[in-house]
């Protein structure tokens, strides 16, 4: 049963006021599991420092210097991004206490919090790196028991010229394959349940329909004009996981004799910063590759330009004054004193 926040609501009780709110615009339960776990997780913390539980501590408990004190302890064994999460989970419930008119103004904005550590994507170094990898997958595994090359060839592709994350791939449907030949595109679901469209080459798309065929003759009970199906099975013609995902690709990068070269950590992810680096060194813009990545925030695609180089010096390269200094060297001789 829902039950309004009071400045006299216990934390836990305001907390799930918020979060039954909250679930109006639709968030993935693991954001609000998260959202749950960052909120309660410093209210312990804030609990303990009070000298009581959590079951004690009241909305109106919640000051500035308790919430400071709570944060530091939190911070003490967090990551930074732990940290600044629980902090815009915090913001975001403040606001909503704000908008009830439990309390009178969001506390959070004199809370420190960490600052986001400059941290380049990890892409494979090799430039051969993807070309391997790709042939490697059209050939058969020879240590799989029912190898599929081309459906690992069109999983592998899909992670190279499209840059979707592990996650997104895993929850492709058949018909989130959209458009007319020539103009096909997949519409990609992401983080926050937020849909983009991310346009194929002819390609790819022949390849998936290649793949499809394959799958129609090994399940032929498999209804692939219904637009739920599945994209990606497995060879009993299940949904792919996301760990199943990872051991495909973790398989390939080991096959292709490639795995040293891939980041700790970023088994699939590296591909996803291999495809950003590389448009941009192609010359995408940055505003549209955040598009095609459906990143929230502009300057988390802006990494990428620090991780290449290359593309600041494009970008720079390009600039109409460069070309104006070019013709005033070359008409004007030796630069003056």
């Amino acid at each position: 049963m829902f039950r309004q926040a009071t400045p006299a609501s216990p934390l836990p009780d305001a907390v799930t006021s918020w979060l039954v709110v909250l679930g109006a615009q639709k968030p993935s339960p693991a954001t609000l599991q998260a959202y749950r776990r960052d909120l309660l997780g410093v209210g312990g913390r804030l609990a303990a420092l009070a000298g009581g539980s959590l079951a004690d501590v009241t909305v109106a408990d919640l000051s500035r210097p308790l919430l400071r004190a709570a944060f530091a302890d939190w911070a003490s064994d967090h990551a930074v991004a732990s940290v600044r999460r629980a902090h815009s989970a915090w913001s975001s419930f403040f606001d909503f206490l704000v908008s009830e008119g439990v309390v009178e103004g969001n506390p959070m904005a004199g809370i420190p919090k960490p600052k986001t550590p400059t941290v380049l994507p990890r892409t494979i170094r090799a430039r051969d790196g993807v070309e391997r990898l790709l042939i490697t997958a059209g050939q058969p595994d020879p240590a799989a028991r029912q190898p599929w090359p081309t459906r690992d060839l069109a999983l592998a592709a899909t992670f190279c010229v499209t840059g979707v994350r592990e996650a997104e791939a895993a929850a492709l449907d058949v018909g989130s394959l959209e458009g007319e030949p020539g103009a096909r595109r997949l519409r990609v679901v992401g983080k926050g349940n937020k849909a983009r469209p991310v346009p194929i080459t002819s390609s790819l798309d022949d390849l998936l329909s290649v793949y499809q065929q394959e799958r129609r003759a090994r399940f032929p009970a498999h209804d692939l004009g219904h637009p739920a199906t599945a994209l990606f099975v497995d060879v009993r013609g299940r949904r792919l996981t996301v760990h199943q995902i990872r051991y495909l690709i973790e398989r390939l990068y080991v096959r292709a004799g490639i795995r040293a070269q891939v980041p700790a950590g970023a088994l699939v992810h590296a591909l996803r910063h291999t495809f950003a680096t590389s448009a941009l060194e192609a010359g995408a813009d940055v505003v549209e590759l955040q598009e095609l990545l459906g990143h929230a925030s502009l300057e988390t695609t802006r990494r990428y330009l620090s991780a290449t180089g290359e593309g600041l010096r494009q970008v720079i390269s390009a600039h109409p004054g460069q070309a104006a200094l070019r013709r005033a060297v070359t008409a004007g001789g030796d630069l003056p004193d």
